[in-house]
């Protein structure tokens, strides 16, 4: 298609005309005319933004984007009330591909409870392929803060490390899978989300800090919380929870599992017994491992299985391998 935006017809049908409305908050919503949507919210609210740019089938595209805008209010003690999309097309692409994305857009937004509210659709050729970028609008009664971090807090991760990063790895090198291994990365996919996770955890007077452990894995998740607050950390390379699937491709391609974006894992900080944390994790059916602790001083450092030490910063994803955007 040609640069520019959709058409009315096209608007309503790939996209208008396949949103929910849902949420008692939202007293303006998406409609063609309209320059915003209008929120009622009375309790603090928690704003953030994410862009999808990896390569990834349009099927996903929406729906990944929508679940790791709602990670980032997750991972600040909030529900996710709305988000806003855009979406910019390459000019190979058509109507019905921005379709697909909304389908799976509003489909995962029903599943966690958000409405979209607004956005932008349009082809342009300043891209190659489809850009989703989301903004998620949550609330909550209590913020949980980075900066609350303390020396002796202890790190814990939930699920297994670099879900996403293995589904999109898997997108992008089509490896050979036994059907057992379908299923399992299928799995992977519909377990993304941090909301439930953060659901039974944000109220626990334990529960000091929430991180999303998105682009750089845990590695990256882990220097940036320490390096903002002002604190040091210990990580345990043979403590770091990595499913099989993802340990063999990330082997195949030459991937550090632990520096691979790992949207459906929550990084929690913990403070003394963390015992009514693990249970609510674990009565979810998800696991609930410890990985390391805060310390003093300004370094994070990985002591790996054989015993060296490595010095821990925020590096660019594994992921940039592939597309030729890591320097």
């Amino acid at each position: 298609m040609k640069s520019g935006k959709l058409t009315t017809q096209e608007l309503r049908e790939n996209v208008l005309d396949k949103i929910v409305r849902f949420r008692p908050e939202v007293l303006l919503s998406a409609a063609l005319g309209e320059d915003c949507a209008a929120l009622s919210i009375d309790d603090a609210i928690l704003v953030s933004s994410d862009p999808i740019t990896a390569v990834i089938e349009n099927e996903k595209l929406g729906a990944l984007c929508v679940t790791v805008c709602c990670n980032d209010v997750a991972a600040n003690g909030g529900e996710a009330v709305a988000m806003t999309l855009t979406i910019i097309m390459p000019e190979s692409c058509n109507a019905r591909d921005v379709g697909v994305i909304m389908d799976g857009a509003t489909a995962e937004a029903k599943r966690l409870g958000v409405e979209i509210v607004g956005g932008h659709t349009e082809f342009s050729d300043c891209v190659v392929r489809p850009i989703v970028s989301g903004t998620a609008i949550g609330r909550t009664k209590r913020v949980l803060k980075k900066s609350d971090l303390r020396v002796g807090d202890k790190l814990f991760v939930t699920k297994s490390l670099a879900l996403e990063g293995t589904c999109i790895l898997a997108d992008i090198v089509k490896p050979k899978l036994t059907e057992c291994e379908k299923r399992e990365l299928e799995g992977f996919n519909s377990s993304l989300s941090v909301s439930r996770e953060s659901a039974v955890l944000s109220g626990l007077g334990c529960v000091s800090a929430m991180h999303d452990v998105t682009e750089g894995g845990v590695l990256g998740a882990v220097a940036e919380i320490c390096f903002s607050t002002g604190v040091g950390g210990v990580l345990y390379e043979d403590k770091m929870p990595v499913a099989e699937l993802t340990a063999r491709l990330c082997q195949e391609n030459g991937v550090n599992p632990l520096r691979l974006i790992s949207s459906g894992s929550m990084l929690v900080a913990v403070r003394d017994d963390e015992t009514e944390a693990r249970e609510a994790i674990e009565k979810l059916g998800y696991a609930f491992t410890r990985i390391g602790e805060i310390t003093g001083g300004k370094d994070v450092v990985l002591i790996k299985s054989d015993g060296t030490t490595e010095n821990v910063d925020v590096l660019p994803d594994e992921l940039y391998k592939f597309s030729g955007e890591s320097k």
